[in-house]
């Protein structure tokens, strides 16, 4: 099961975010690969993704009833970053090198009870307790919601307001846009493990109008043919949902029917006061989106669809925080 964590208190935070939703989506019952959480303290808001690299982290361990590494790994590190973002006092920021010293000592922790590996890793780079990591760390202040993010691998966190669906986080190794990755196989080179070196990207953004903010694994997009239908995606079964509660159970159904893996997505609503305003905001986006980009989408070819992604591309990436130290 994936984890996931909430605090019961009632704070300021929570009174300005809207709502939070979430989905963890299995291709193997019982196996799933990914893991996720929200949780909240007396002024923040955490949301999280890990997924477990399943190619180089497939090596199974029998004392844990066969589990892979990657699903291990994505736990492991969950709960890693639940405890660190559960130690943060509301006078401090939190130190980035904790963050990293305290997933090593969850991986290692791990590592030394799981006992014996069966079976091999598979590609060129296997690696030990593989898995990519998104997070939003969200904090409420008068110019807007603080954002820091901090994420390793393909795992994404995305923005979606009245402007349209932006990333904001460049997906290792970086130089590689959007349409382009969803034509490539494979985990990335840099992901949270324990035999090679790996950096934790991290970056910091206001979000000063109302917007949905939301972290989602490879599994949510990447079996879409453009960038464009995630967004379409979104906007669709967000206009046609009664409640958040709709909405959600609405998303994770279609997200599952295109996933050729486990899908997992962990997000918030800030700013519009509550689903009928946000719907409201967002239903010109969406019919601006259909005509320009959706209508007609399936019959395109290659090219054509790469063209309409070259016009979409600068307001996709107009917030994107690019990886460093490549």
């Amino acid at each position: 099961m994936a984890k996931e964590a909430e605090s019961q208190a009632e704070n300021s935070l929570i009174r300005k975010a809207d709502f939070l939703f979430s989905f963890c989506g299995e291709k193997k019952r019982g196996n799933g690969e990914d893991s996720y959480y929200y949780a909240l303290n007396v002024d923040r808001a955490m949301l999280a993704v890990f997924d477990g690299c399943g190619g180089p982290g497939a090596a199974a361990y029998p004392a844990l009833r066969g589990k892979t590494g990657a699903y291990l790994a994505a736990r492991a590190v969950s709960a890693a970053w639940l405890s660190w973002f559960e130690a943060l006092r509301p006078d401090r920021e939190g130190d980035e090198a904790e963050l990293r010293q305290r997933t090593m000592d969850y991986l290692r922790r791990c590592e030394a009870n799981a006992g014996e590996e069966s079976g091999r890793p598979q590609g060129r780079m296997p690696r030990k307790l593989p898995t990519t990591a998104a997070a939003a760390l969200c904090r409420s202040e008068r110019s807007g919601v603080d954002v820091r993010l901090f994420w390793a691998g393909d795992s994404r966190v995305y923005l979606l307001d009245s402007e349209g669906l932006a990333q904001l986080t460049e997906d290792d190794p970086g130089g590689v846009d959007a349409m382009r990755k969803l034509s490539e196989n494979g985990a990335p080179a840099n992901v949270i493990n324990l035999s090679r070196e790996f950096g934790i990207h991290c970056a910091r953004l206001n979000m000063g109008r109302p917007g949905l903010l939301f972290a989602a694994t490879r599994g949510c997009f990447g079996a879409l043919s453009t960038p464009m239908e995630f967004e379409n995606l979104l906007l669709n079964t967000l206009l046609s949902a009664p409640n958040v509660q709709e909405w959600e159970k609405n998303l994770k159904t279609a997200v599952g029917k295109n996933a050729g893996e486990d899908y997992t997505l962990s997000g918030a609503a800030f700013g519009f006061g509550g689903l009928d305003e946000l719907k409201r905001q967002l239903a010109g986006r969406a019919r601006l989106l259909y005509r320009t980009y959706i209508y007609g989408l399936d019959g395109c070819s290659k090219e054509e669809k790469q063209q309409l992604w070259e016009h979409y591309k600068p307001n996709y990436e107009r917030l994107l925080c690019r990886v460093t130290g490549e």
